[in-house]
């Protein structure tokens, strides 16, 4: 019986130290705000406020880490939007970088952008010139054809197929001529506009710096 005491004494030192060992270990402690604004303290962060923003303390009170309060809907939103508003003005701001380096790279003055630009107006008016001839014959062509029609009708008589092919097709014709004049002519307005703003950025680009007085 006596030998048995050592054993036990044994075994009841070690639960103890066990029990030392458990006691002595950091316990995870929780920070938080409540609905009415109070701040708590706890082992664990209730499922209500598990959304919001808290803080992890070690056994001394320090902040060890911090969760923050997850974003609504709408914060979500509007953080996609100004990201998405950030990068479109990046990338305005590198084309603009960009288009004034060719700028300044093609001309050397103001005089010098004029001349590229009459040059291109009049090969564009040249152009035009040949679409306004284009249509004033496709508009003989057709009122010949319309004539031929016409006294036929006059006479109570058919048209033949081939004189309304011949019709049909200068009315086509012309619509086509039509159409391409009214685009050349857009693209004669926008690139006059064009240069008109180039002139304009050239000049603030090449713009000598104001003298400062002392």
């Amino acid at each position: 019986m006596h030998a048995r005491k050592p054993a036990l004494s044994l075994a009841l030192l070690s639960l103890a130290f066990a029990g030392f060992v458990q006691a002595a270990a950091p316990t995870k402690m929780y920070k938080w705000v409540d609905k009415n604004g109070v701040t708590q303290y706890g082992s664990s962060i209730p499922p209500e406020y598990a959304s919001q923003s808290s803080e992890q303390l070690n056994s001394q009170g320090q902040v060890i880490s911090t969760q923050s309060a997850q974003k609504t809907p709408a914060q979500l939103a509007a953080e996609a939007a100004a990201q998405q508003q950030a990068q479109q003005q990046a990338q305005a701001q590198a084309a603009q970088a960009a288009s004034d380096k060719v700028l300044t790279d093609t001309y050397t003055s103001v005089a010098d952008i004029d001349r590229d630009r009459d040059s291109k107006l009049q090969a564009m008016d040249a152009q035009i010139n040949v679409l306004n001839g284009s249509i004033t014959s496709a508009q003989s062509t057709l009122a010949e054809f319309q004539g031929r029609a016409n006294e036929l009708t006059q006479k109570n008589k058919p048209i033949p197929p081939d004189l309304q092919k011949h019709i049909d097709a200068a009315k086509q014709q012309l619509i086509a001529n039509q159409q391409q004049l009214l685009a050349q002519q857009q693209d004669r307005q926008q690139l006059s506009d064009k240069f008109a703003a180039d002139i304009v950025r050239f000049k603030q680009l090449t713009a000598a710096p104001a003298a400062t007085t002392h």
